[in-house]
């Protein structure tokens, strides 16, 4: 109990060091530049904290998070469910294989012209494209990893019984699961917000077109304030989701496999 509190401790300590050196870092750009387009921390991060504050703010923020939420709820069910199958049935991941492969490849810049001019609300698409493969590839390899080292119990039962993924292959995949959304949601925030500024639109409503709105103001400091306000946005999602995954992995993790894995 003792060490473990201690190396939490000392990992509570690495992290405020880490924060500290980001820190150093960008006051010596911001000072090297002259502050022309790295604003003073402290100052930004005031102007950051004045943001919660501006109604108009945080409803452009909710349609960020709606929009992005929305497309991570969509892919990361599809990739889920496709991940532990093609894990379990060796073909369907050989058949994913290529769709895989181009989707993690393909430029997110490419897709977004792509879709902007044909498509409708088309940073769903873009986000769900991009955070797919990611989610997926991540249960993929959870559930290969727990089917080669069950594989003999599954025998028990029949190779290809239900209870193998319900009950097995599931359960002792979710610390996969969770670290493809962690890798996800925080890549999913970057894109939308990027497809909000490309879509050109005065009527889309989110962060991103108040991001292009204090580029075009040149006023830096409003726009990095804009950015430091997605990072503690995605920094709150980050640990929510590591917190909820501990949760889960504990409840539903190998004590309660060992209780109900061959069971019927």
């Amino acid at each position: 109990m003792k060490d473990n509190f201690q190396k939490q401790f000392k990992n509570i300590v690495y992290v405020i060091l880490g924060i500290m050196l980001l820190i150093v870092l960008w006051e010596v750009v911001s000072f090297a530049t002259d502050h022309l387009f790295l604003p003073e921390f402290f100052m930004c991060l005031g102007k950051t904290f004045s943001l919660f504050g501006n109604a108009f703010t945080m409803v452009s923020l909710g349609y960020t998070i709606l929009r992005m939420l929305i497309s991570v709820l969509i892919s990361s069910l599809l990739a889920i469910v496709l991940g532990i199958i093609a894990g379990y049935y060796d073909p369907l991941a050989h058949i994913l294989f290529p769709l895989i492969t181009i989707l993690r490849t393909i430029p997110t810049i490419a897709l977004v012209l792509l879709l902007i001019v044909y498509v409708p609300n088309f940073s769903y698409y873009v986000v769900s494209l991009v955070v797919f493969p990611i989610i997926y590839e991540a249960v993929l390899e959870g559930s290969r990893n727990v089917y080669s080292r069950y594989e003999n119990d599954f025998l028990l039962i029949g190779k290809h019984h239900i209870n193998n993924i319900t009950r097995v292959v599931f359960p002792l995949s979710t610390g996969y699961i969770f670290l493809g959304l962690i890798q996800g949601v925080g890549l999913g925030l970057k894109v939308e917000i990027m497809a909000e500024i490309l879509a050109q639109n005065s009527r889309f409503r989110g962060l991103g077109p108040l991001i292009q709105q204090a580029y075009i103001d040149v006023d830096y400091l409003r726009m990095m304030a804009y950015v430091m306000f997605v990072l503690f946005l995605a920094f709150i999602f980050d640990a929510m989701l590591r917190w909820v995954s501990k949760i889960v992995t504990k409840h539903y993790g190998i004590s309660s496999v060992k209780k109900n894995m061959f069971s019927h």
